[in-house]
This record gives C-alpha cells, sequence and structure tokens, in this order.
C-alpha cells in the first residue's frame, strides 16, 4: 500500500461527525484523493487533509480538488479576500450561484504562459535553491581513472544530465543499457554527469560540479577543473578513447570540451535525444507551449520566445564541439534528423540514424473475443507532463469519465489523484525492460493517447503500446510518433484537439477497439546504441 493510500485509509478511519459548518460543506466537495496525491507532504503528514486546507492549504494556494483553483479564485474575487473567507467555501456556498468560476477556461497553455519567466529569472531560481555540492580529494580519482587506462583497450567518456544509476527515464535506461553492452564487450565507461541539473547549459563561466561514475560505480563528486587534470593525469595512453554525449544540459561546453581534449580523444558521437544541440528550448517548443517548426533567426517566432531571447545560444555552444573534435550525429529517428538537418547549419562528421528500438510482429493475433462489449480501453503512458501531452488527457478523463462507452487509464509514475481512472504504477529498468509492453497487453489497452506537443525525437512509450496491442492516437506535431503510427497502420493523427473531442463524441474511435481490428503483439528488440556507430 503506497503513501497515498495509508494516508486515506487512516483519514476515513478517523473521520467521524463534525460540528464546523464550514468543514461540514467543503466536506461535501473536497476530493481528498486529489489533494493527498497533489501535495505528498500533507500526505506524509497523516492530518486530516480537509482541515490542513481549510486552515493553512488555501492561504498556499493548494486547490481542493481538480476543478477549484484557489489562486485563481483568490486573484479575481477580492471581495472574498477581504471578508477573510475561504474561496473553496465561498465558491460552494455562493460564488457558484452567482455566476463567479472557480477555475479560469483558458486551458493548460494559458497556465504555462502565465507562469513562465524569462532564462535568467529560471537559471537564477534553480540555482538558489542548490545545495553546495560536498565534493572528494581528486587523488582517490587519479588512481580510479589510472586502472581504467591500463585495463582495457577502449574506454567510453560519456556525459548526460543527470545520474542514470539513480534516476528514471528514457535516457536513463538507455544508459543503463549501453553501460551493460559495453561491459560485455570488455570496455570501460567513465560518465559525467552535473550535481547539479539545469534544462539549459551552463554558460555562467562558474566551475560546474560533476558526479563520476566508472562502469556505473559511483566513485565522487569533483569540479570540473579537477576532473580535467585527473583524466589529464590518467595518461590514457595506448587506450582508445572515445566520447558519447547523450546530454550536455547543466554542463558547461567550455569545460566539456577540455575534459574530452584531456584524454586525447580525438572523435565521438553526439546523440539527438533532444533538440538541446540546436535551441535553447530542448523540447524545440516556443514559450514551452506550442510547436511551429523551428523558429529560425530574424522571423517574429524566434523573437517572442524568451528561450531565444536568453544570453547564450545553444546552436553557437554546440558549434564549438563539433568544430572541435571529429563528431558523429546520431539521431534514433529520420523524423529528428530532419527537423535538424532543416534547423542547423552544424556540419557533423556524418550523420547515423540508430533506432531504439525495432517491433519484430508476433504472428498469433492478440485474443479478441473477451474484448467485444465492453468499453473502449484509452490509456496514457508514462509521467503526467504537459509536452506529453497530459492535459489533454486529463480533460477527456474529465469530459467522457461518465460515458459507458470508454474507460480510462493511466499507466507509469506520478499518480494523479481526481480522475475517474484506473492506476497501474509501470517503472521500466534495466532488469525488467518490458514491463511497460507487459502491461498494456495484461490490461488489454485498446487506445494510447500520445498527443505529445513537441516533435518527438523516438518516444519509445509508442512502441511500448504498439508491441502490447494498443492503436496509437497522436497529432501532427508529435515528430516520430506520427511516423511510427502512419508507418504502421495502426492508430490515427488527428488534426487538433477539436478533432480528438469529435472523434470521442460520434464514436468514430471505436473502431480502433482490439475486437474491431483485431490486434497483433509484437516483441521488442533493442538497439546496439552508440555501439553501432563507434568504430
Amino acid at each position: 500500500m503506497g503513501l497515498i493510500d495509508k494516508a486515506r485509509k487512516a483519514f476515513s478511519a478517523a473521520t467521524g461527525s463534525r460540528s464546523d459548518p464550514t468543514y461540514d460543506l467543503v466536506a461535501k466537495h473536497f476530493d481528498i484523493d486529489f489533494y493527498l496525491a497533489a501535495y505528498p507532504d500533507v500526505a506524509a503528514a497523516g492530518v486530516d487533509p480537509i482541515r490542513h486546507y481549510l486552515d493553512n492549504g488555501w492561504r498556499e494556494n493548494r486547490d481542493p480538488s481538480i476543478s477549484f483553483s484557489t489562486r485563481f479564485y483568490v486573484e479575481n474575487n477580492l471581495d472574498v479576500v477581504a471578508a477573510g473567507v475561504n474561496p473553496f467555501y465561498h465558491f460552494i456556498a455562493a460564488g457558484q450561484a452567482e455566476g463567479r468560476l472557480g477555475k479560469h477556461q483558458l486551458g493548460y497553455k494559458w497556465d504555462i504562459l502565465a507562469g513562465l519567466k524569462t532564462v535568467a529569472e529560471q537559471i537564477s531560481e534553480m540555482k538558489s535553491h542548490r545545495t553546495p555540492a560536498r565534493l572528494s580529494a581528486s587523488g582517490s580519482l587519479v588512481v580510479a581513472l589510472q586502472q581504467v587506462a591500463r585495463a582495457h583497450e577502449r574506454v567510453v567518456l560519456s556525459f548526460s544530465h543527470d545520474d542514470f544509476t539513480q534516476h528514471v527515464g528514457g535516457v536513463q535506461l538507455l544508459l543503463r543499457r549501453e553501460l551493460g553492452l559495453l561491459k560485455a564487450k570488455g570496455d570501460a565507461q567513465i560518465h559525467l554527469f552535473p550535481v547539479h541539473p539545469l534544462p539549459f547549459l551552463d554558460t555562467s563561466g562558474d566551475d560546474v560540479s560533476l558526479g563520476v561514475l566508472i562502469d556505473g560505480k559511483f566513485v565522487g563528486n569533483y569540479a570540473a577543473r579537477d576532473v580535467m587534470h585527473c583524466l589529464r593525469d590518467a595518461a590514457f595512453g595506448a587506450a582508445q578513447v572515445t566520447f558519447v554525449v547523450h546530454s550536455l544540459l547543466g554542463h558547461n561546453m567550455d569545460q566539456s570540451i577540455d575534459l574530452i581534449a584531456a584524454t586525447g580523444a580525438s572523435s565521438g558521437c553526439v546523440w539527438l535525444h533532444d533538440y538541446s544541440p540546436i535551441y535553447n528550448n530542448f523540447k524545440l517548443l516556443r514559450n514551452d507551449v506550442g510547436y511551429g517548426g523551428f523558429p529560425r533567426r530574424g522571423t517574429l517566432a524566434r523573437e517572442l520566445c524568451e528561450f531565444a531571447r536568453a544570453d547564450f545560444d545553444h546552436e553557437a555552444e554546440f558549434a564549438k564541439l563539433f568544430a572541435r573534435f571529429k563528431t558523429r550525429l546520431i539521431s534514433p529517428s529520420q523524423a529528428a534528423l530532419a527537423i535538424f538537418r532543416q534547423a542547423s547549419l552544424i556540419q557533423p562528421a556524418s550523420t547515423h540514424v540508430v533506432e531504439h528500438v525495432q517491433l519484430e510482429r508476433i504472428t498469433a493475433a492478440a485474443p479478441v473475443a473477451a474484448t467485444q462489449g465492453r468499453p473502449l480501453r484509452v490509456g496514457f503512458l508514462g509521467y503526467p507532463v504537459a509536452h506529453k501531452g497530459w492535459p489533454v488527457f486529463e480533460e477527456l478523463v474529465l469530459k467522457f469519465a461518465d460515458d459507458p462507452r470508454y474507460e480510462f487509464h493511466h499507466l507509469g509514475k506520478g499518480r494523479r489523484g481526481g480522475l475517474k481512472l484506473q492506476y497501474a504504477e509501470v517503472s521500466a529498468s534495466s532488469s525488467d525492460m518490458d514491463a511497460m509492453r507487459a502491461t498494456v497487453e495484461a490490461v488489454e489497452l485498446d487506445v494510447a493517447l500520445m498527443w505529445s506537443i513537441w516533435p518527438e525525437t523516438f518516444c519509445l512509450t509508442a512502441y511500448e503500446a504498439l508491441a502490447g496491442g494498443a492503436a496509437l492516437v497522436t497529432n501532427p506535431s508529435a515528430g516520430n510518433v506520427v511516423s511510427v503510427t502512419e508507418a504502421s497502420g495502426i492508430g490515427a493523427v488527428l488534426n487538433d484537439e477539436a478533432a480528438l473531442i469529435d472523434a470521442f463524441e460520434s464514436g468514430s474511435l471505436l473502431r480502433l477497439s482490439r475486437a474491431a481490428r483485431g490486434a497483433s503483439l509484437h516483441n521488442i528488440r533493442y538497439s546496439a546504441l552508440s555501439l553501432e556507430v563507434m568504430d
């Protein structure tokens, strides 16, 4: 039983009659599951969530349900604030009848834009919350690196945005696989990641604090300058050293170039897992809300984007790396490579498409008899974040949850409360890489909504959904998801959210049920990643 379930059970057992009329009225409309899921500190404290909201939560702009925004109500009803009345209580008791709105009707993109800050403000805020890194003495690192140099003919110096052994995500999973492949070949991996993550290159000039992993084992945290000296002193000599950049977010480009040069490496690879090599927004979204093609210099689209207004330019920074070393660009899809070629002036030594996985169809189709006559099962896979389309899925659940034609599922991490759906926690790991595919098959998901608003460079969950027998529903801005949907012929590419809602209302989406189309299952075959390109 998870923390939220325990808190909910404990609260239910403790709930009795109340003598507070404000509490009683609010309790009838308060969504306890939503509150505990949205605010895990309240769940961990084991306190009455309704009392917490009435006493403190509303002052902290916490929301009592998915359909009411405390901040919005307070900011738009100053008379309620002046009277000192709890905003949610006022809305229930009087505001709703008076025609006052409990939440704006402008959509999730308005929320993003309303909270958007300049890049400088974003970086300043992130750095203000940092805890100074505890750095290790560099002597032990030199010894460890010297042992690597003596014991291996080939050494791979790799970079990513965080510690892939401690965090879960697509790139992290790929790095775990790549490490296993390198070990199997007898090669060594020295991996560097910023102790303090940042969604941009660090161009401050400060010495970046780097975590160091050797063959997946944590060695310590060091200043980038000290790591550079240790790599130089390791004297790799006869060992062949190459570099692989999975991400440089949080790294300083000049320091990264010095780190590579210190090993004696002259060539390597840069992965196009995202668009950070060509734009300051790694999702390639204008003001984090929309994709309409690459915003070229001199266009209004670029001038109006906060990310382009920063005092640094990711493409110019990455150009230094490509100019300094013989660098191959690896894209996980043709779709992402096409965007790179259309948008960037960077000239790699060569370009390669290495898809992370390929699907191998299983001859026998998945049984469909049991799926006849039941609601269409529509699911969201992965983390509930905006650029993956979660707000659109959320609105669909709110609108159609009581429609007997549909049943909603969330398969992934980061459970959200307040929605009528079935949740299954799924987290793929190097020891259970088939977890998502197997779950899609087990719940007999009919449709996976892949409503990404950014041009996905790959999207592993799309392949996992297809492999498990689900059809894909996406939009024209979703990058490689569009390509895989069209290539497979299993799913639909809908023009916009209006077309998506119409597909639900009209019932045309029902043609994608397993019973209607005769779903097929697939095996997933994984690529060798960077090893397919290395000399």
